[in-house]
């Protein structure tokens, strides 16, 4: 009996790995005519194979199912940036650096006032009773809170 030189047939056939692969047979023929293909048989390398060449609508429904979440979170993110893009043009946001930059000045705002209230009040405050040192402490905080509201409206704006 004659041998012949063909390889022994594989265990899936073209129609039964495009299935397996969730791809039409044309779409496996297109990637059996490129170099570089795995086996037919050897599913996992086929997988593989259609997740680093092919589409997304040849990739097996795993893979498709993965691009379509990880492009949902890219898209839900670029919206989101862009509502914030929106809101700081429109005034409703302001953007970092405008931010620190106000907090930076209420903060100094209140240590240079906190700080004048160290240097001036201990000279002032002796040899006063105690309510006349409750009295000045009280006209002190007001002051302080008068002023320190009228500067962080001015900030904002």
């Amino acid at each position: 009996m004659k041998k012949s030189n063909r390889p022994p047939k594989s265990k899936l056939t073209k129609s039964q790995l495009a299935v397996a692969l969730g791809i039409s047979r044309q779409a496996l023929n297109v990637h059996l005519k490129a170099p570089g293909h795995p086996p037919i048989d050897d599913l996992g390398a086929w997988e593989v194979l259609l997740a680093e060449r092919g589409r997304a609508a040849t990739s097996p429904p795993k893979l498709r199912d993965a691009i379509a979440r990880a492009r949902l979170a890219i898209l839900k993110e670029t919206q989101k940036r862009l509502a914030r893009e929106n809101q700081v043009e429109t005034g409703k946001l302001i953007d970092f650096a405008d931010a620190r930059r106000q907090c930076s000045e209420a903060c100094c705002f209140i240590f240079d006032q906190l700080q004048r209230g160290e240097n001036e009040l201990p000279p002032a405050l002796s040899g006063l009773s105690c309510l006349q040192v409750y009295e000045r402490l009280h006209a002190f905080t007001e002051r302080l809170r008068k002023e320190a509201k009228d500067k962080f409206d001015s900030i904002g704006t």
